[in-house]
C-alpha cells in the first residue's frame, strides 16, 4: 500500500511539473510574442498574436486578460482601417476580443464581439463558406452558454448554410456537430421555460376573456412550453380520434368552468397576426384573438392553488 501511495504521489508531481514547465514555455512564448508587436505596431497580425499569446490558457495564473486586451485593441484599430477585409484580420480580433471579456464576466461584451466576428468572417468569405459556418457554429455557442436566446438563431443558421452550401464547401462531418445542436436546444427550452414559468393561455368567449388552465395535454401545473408537442407530433387521424383532459378555464375571480373532452373545440385556441407596411411598428389582429398572458409569481401560486382546490372537489 505504501509503495502505491508513493508511486501515486510521484505521478502528481509529474503532472505538477509538467504543468509547470507548460507555463514557462508560454510565458516566455508570450513576452516574445509581445516583443515582436511592440517592435511592429502597424502589423495587425503581431497585435493579434501578443493578444492571443497573454490569454493563452498554458498561462494558469500568470494569464494577462488586460495585457491581452491592450494588443487586440491595437490590432482592432488596424484591422478596421482595412479599406478591402483581408487574412480575417477583423474576424479573429473581434473573436479574441470576445473570449477576453467573456473570462471577465463581462458577457454583454463577450456576446457582441463573438457576434461581431462571425459577421466579419461571413462579410469577408461569404455566408456559405466553412470557414465561416465553422466559426459561427462555434462561437454561437459559446454565446448560447451566456445568452441563450442570442446564441441560438446563429446555431440553427450555420447548420442551415452548411446544408445548402455548395457540395466542395461543405463542413463534411457536421453529423459530428448534432451533439452541439441538441444541447443548445436543451440550452433555449430551459431558458424559455423559465421565461413562460408564469405565463397562462388567454382565451376570449361569448365577448369575455378567461385564462385556460387545463387543456387536453397540458394543466397550470406544468410550464407552457412544449404543451403543443403532443398535438403537433399526432397524425391527423390520432389528433381525431384524441380525447385527453377535460378543458377548464377561469375568469378573473377564480370561478373554474370546465368543458367535457368532446367538446374540446369550445376551448381552441384561436389568433390571427396581419402586417402593413403602411404601419409597420403595429401588428393588426382581431380582438377576440387568443393571447399568452403572463401573471406575477404571487398571482400565478394562486391560481394554482384554487384549481387544485378545484380539482379536488370534483372527485
Amino acid at each position: 500500500m505504501k509503495k502505491i501511495i508513493i508511486i501515486l504521489a510521484a505521478v502528481v508531481c509529474s503532472v505538477a511539473a509538467m504543468a509547470q514547465s507548460q507555463a514557462d514555455e508560454a510565458l516566455k512564448e508570450m513576452e516574445t510574442k509581445v516583443k515582436v508587436a511592440d517592435g511592429k505596431q502597424t502589423d495587425g497580425r503581431a497585435q493579434l498574436n501578443a493578444a492571443l499569446a497573454c490569454i493563452n490558457d498554458e498561462l494558469g495564473d500568470k494569464k494577462d486578460l488586460q495585457r491581452g486586451l491592450v494588443y487586440a485593441e491595437r490590432a482592432l484599430k488596424i484591422a478596421e482601417a482595412q479599406t478591402v477585409l483581408k487574412d480575417t484580420l477583423l474576424g479573429h480580433t473581434h473573436y479574441t476580443l470576445g473570449a477576453i471579456y467573456m473570462q471577465q464576466n463581462d458577457y454583454g461584451k463577450a456576446c457582441e464581439y463573438f457576434e461581431k466576428a462571425m459577421n466579419a468572417f461571413e462579410k469577408e468569405l461569404g455566408a456559405d463558406d466553412p470557414v465561416t459556418n465553422g466559426t459561427k457554429m462555434v462561437y454561437s455557442y459559446m454565446i448560447m452558454q451566456m445568452e441563450p436566446f442570442r446564441g441560438f438563431p446563429y446555431i440553427q443558421e450555420a447548420f442551415y448554410n452548411n446544408s445548402i452550401a455548395p457540395e466542395d464547401k461543405r463542413i463534411t462531418n457536421m453529423e459530428e456537430a448534432n451533439i452541439l445542436l441538441e444541447t443548445s436546444l436543451e440550452m433555449l427550452i430551459a431558458a424559455y421555460t423559465e421565461y413562460f414559468k408564469t405565463a397562462v393561455p388567454l382565451i376570449v368567449r361569448d365577448g369575455s376573456q378567461y385564462l385556460l388552465v387545463q387543456s387536453g395535454d397540458w394543466n397550470i401545473e406544468k410550464p407552457l412550453v412544449g404543451w403543443l408537442v403532443p398535438t403537433l407530433m399526432r397524425s391527423e387521424e390520432e389528433n381525431a380520434a384524441f380525447v385527453g383532459d377535460e378543458i377548464i378555464f377561469c375568469d378573473g375571480d377564480f370561478n373554474f368552468t370546465a368543458i367535457p373532452a368532446e367538446e374540446k373545440e369550445k376551448g381552441a385556441l384561436t389568433f390571427n397576426f396581419r402586417h402593413a407596411v403602411s404601419n409597420p411598428r403595429t401588428l393588426m389582429s382581431n380582438p377576440g384573438d387568443s393571447r399568452i398572458f403572463f401573471l406575477n409569481a404571487e398571482t400565478y401560486d394562486q391560481l394554482r392553488s384554487k384549481f387544485r382546490e378545484f380539482k379536488a372537489s370534483r372527485k
